[in-house]
């Protein structure tokens, strides 16, 4: 996986990226589509939190929803450009037991738990009992896709890139 970051690197970058304005000049790489995903995600917290607060009209709701969809479909599209991505980068056994879950699934899943915690750590006391599973669960997904990555070199694992075959009403 030469050239390719780290778990822990893309943890970091995800979290940097909450707190300052970065962007990743090269999009077309690994780490520019993890952080145009993460950019997605955070857009998609925003647009679901505006459905929930109770002086949104439904027309709000309504415009917020269909936002959430397409965000939703930009999101379907990253995971996969992610696991085409990871998967030209990384020789893979053909005949090594196939994973469940592909990688860009695990970086989507610790994209949207680093925004959840950035979002507890600011909500104030009344949600720091919540922190430490959420930093355990963070922990445990991250090395959960280290040990994948791990098998995939060494040939006892592969994944299967993703491939979204859902509708999101435009016939996609």
């Amino acid at each position: 996986m030469t050239g390719l970051p780290s778990v822990p690197d893309v943890v970091d970058a995800f979290r940097a990226a909450l707190v300052e304005a970065t962007t990743h000049p090269r999009a077309e790489d690994v780490l520019g589509l993890l952080h145009a995903l993460h950019r997605n995600n955070l857009e998609q917290w925003r647009q679901e939190d505006a459905t929930r607060d109770p002086g949104s009209g439904d027309a709000a709701v309504a415009e917020a929803k269909r936002a959430i969809d397409a965000l939703n479909a930009t999101r379907h599209r990253l995971v996969e450009a992610i696991d085409a991505t990871l998967a030209g980068a990384i020789g893979q056994n053909p005949s090594a037991t196939p994973t469940t879950e592909t990688p860009a699934m695990v970086f989507d899943r610790l994209s949207v738990l680093t925004i959840r915690i950035h979002f507890t750590e600011g909500a104030g006391a009344g949600f720091a009992a919540r922190l430490p599973a959420l930093r355990l669960q963070i922990a445990l997904i991250q090395e959960a896709l280290e040990g994948l990555f791990d098998d995939v070199r060494a040939g006892r694992k592969r994944f299967v890139p993703y491939e979204s075959l859902k509708l999101y009403g435009s016939g996609e």
